[in-house]
C-alpha cells in the first residue's frame, strides 16, 4: 500500500503544481483592471499616433524613393 502511494506521489505533485499555476492565472486574467494603470501613462504612451523614428530622421527626397 504505502508503495502504491510512493509512486503516486511525484504525478500529484505536478498535479497540485499544476493546478495552482492555473488558478493564478485564471484569477489574475479575471480580475478588474486597475485604474492607477490608466491614470499613469507610460513611456510608450507619450509615442502612440506618431511617425515611426526611420520616418523622422529619413529625408524626403520628393522622387518616391526610400533612402
Amino acid at each position: 500500500m504505502l508503495q502504491d502511494l510512493a509512486a503516486l506521489t511525484p504525478p500529484l505533485i505536478v498535479c497540485v503544481a499544476f493546478l495552482i499555476g492555473v488558478g493564478f492565472l485564471v484569477r489574475r486574467e479575471l480580475a478588474p483592471k486597475r485604474r492607477a494603470a490608466r491614470l499613469r501613462p507610460g513611456p510608450a504612451a507619450s509615442r502612440e499616433g506618431s511617425a515611426p523614428r526611420e520616418a523622422e530622421t529619413a529625408p524626403d527626397r520628393g522622387d518616391g524613393s526610400q533612402t
